[in-house]
């Protein structure tokens, strides 16, 4: 047998790959949806950092039991449909589990055909854009708001205006003055996505008012809304108001879910609820045969079972327990320091510095073995639109990490105040 002949393309050892790229990968640094990439965390050389930076449900709530049943049970009575390709749309079976858990939940009556299943909520929402967008649209987001979907929007090519926020949510009367800046121009905002419950990274929930609000002025002016609903099941006590779908009746906006969330991050697998001609839409644009089967089935059983709703009870508790230990325990040691409002739910403490800068505050605290990112990775420019908040996610640490949290910090800002 020859040997491999090295030298049999010289010219592609020519070629600058900065040629050969799109747009998009010239544009936008490597990474995924989910990652804003080094601007997130310090490093820090303590042996067991306490990590506040990434949104991820606590490793100990894992449901892997009930999965372990559903997987059994799926590969025993349905292997061959499970093993093999599915179509663009999802698991009917998983559709219809979906469509009866809002109804019951109070939501509009919707069926399978008002449900397409993706590779989770970001999978979603670039299929969304790839059915929606064209370079150049404009899409308005929250600012601050997921870096990753801005990241999606920036890879399509969109340009794109923040929203600014306070606490109870986006400012809707801000929208009058920015939809008339955009149609001057003589563009029109074709998306405008949102989190409106227990939003990441500030924890804040949109009230019904503004709501209401907000249908109205993108109805006027036919920009589709895209409401990220990934947190809503995440609430320590009180629901959050109804829907921006369920209140609009399912006309102009596309509902996304996940349950990255709410089980586990690693199935990827989301859905966008929407009116069945949008569906359609979003269906003609995939050409993946879409994701997995396999999966679908196993969380359509899962959901028929009831166990989702019994696994949420003990996340809540959960999480409301580690929100109000974190949350005291900055009370307790870092009041001169801090400002911030506890949320109802989700996974998050937005926390504004009073005195320290941010950056000052963050690099202290990886010395102290506490990591978490900046603020300012989620506005559009960074350190230009913020350089005094800090996002804690509590989520996935321990209770007793959260309780240690404060008197570390403390020391954290008394040597960034010292410096300063």
């Amino acid at each position: 047998m020859d040997a491999v002949n090295t030298n049999s393309n010289p010219s592609w050892r020519e070629v600058d790959l900065v040629n050969l790229l799109s747009s998009p990968a010239l544009g936008i640094g490597a990474g995924s949806a989910t990652d804003t990439g080094f601007a997130w965390t310090l490093s820090t050389e303590a042996e067991h950092p306490i990590v506040l930076s990434a949104g991820i449900p606590d490793p100990d709530s894992l449901p892997v039991q009930d999965l372990r049943e559903a997987f059994d049970g799926v590969l025993t009575r349905s292997k061959n449909e499970a093993l093999r390709y599915g179509g663009v749309l999802g698991f009917e079976g998983l559709r219809i589990a979906l469509a009866q858990r809002y109804r019951s939940l109070g939501g509009i009556r919707s069926g399978p055909e008002n449900f397409m299943i993706d590779n989770g909520s970001a999978g979603c929402i670039d299929t969304i854009c790839d059915a929606f967008l064209d370079p150049g649209d404009v899409v308005m987001v929250e600012g601050p708001t997921f870096s990753g979907s801005t990241r999606t929007f920036k890879g399509h090519q969109a340009e794109i205006i923040q929203i600014s926020l306070d606490q109870e949510g986006l400012r809707v009367d801000n929208l009058p003055s920015l939809f008339q800046q955009v149609e001057d121009s003589g563009k029109r905002v074709k998306l405008l996505y949102t989190v409106c419950d227990f939003q990441n990274p500030t924890g804040t929930t949109l009230s019904q008012e503004r709501r209401r609000q907000l249908i109205k002025q993108c109805g006027e002016h036919q920009t589709l809304i895209v409401e990220d609903a990934a947190y809503a099941d995440i609430h320590f006590g009180v629901p959050p108001p109804p829907s921006l779908y369920d209140l609009a009746g399912g006309e102009g906006v596309l509902q996304v879910g996940s349950f990255s969330k709410i089980i586990a991050t690693g199935l990827r697998i989301g859905w966008v609820q929407g009116r069945s001609d949008f569906i359609d839409a979003l269906a003609r644009v995939r050409f993946d045969m879409g994701n997995s089967p396999l999966l679908q089935r196993v969380l359509g059983e899962y959901l028929q079972s009831g166990k989702l709703d019994q696994h949420l009870g003990r996340v809540r508790a959960m999480y409301a327990k580690k929100c109000e230990m974190l949350s005291q325990s900055l009370y307790q040691h870092c009041s001169q320091y801090f400002n911030f409002e506890k949320p109802d739910g989700g996974f998050y403490l937005w926390i504004d510095c009073i005195g320290p800068e941010a950056p000052d505050v963050r690099r202290e605290a990886s010395k102290e073995g506490v990591v978490f990112p900046l603020g300012s990775s989620f506005f559009l420019n960074q350190e230009r639109d913020d350089t005094t908040h800090l996002r804690l996610a509590f989520s996935s640490a321990s209770l007793a990490e959260l309780e240690r949290v404060g008197p570390l910090l403390k020391v954290a800002c008394d040597r960034a105040v010292g410096e300063g």
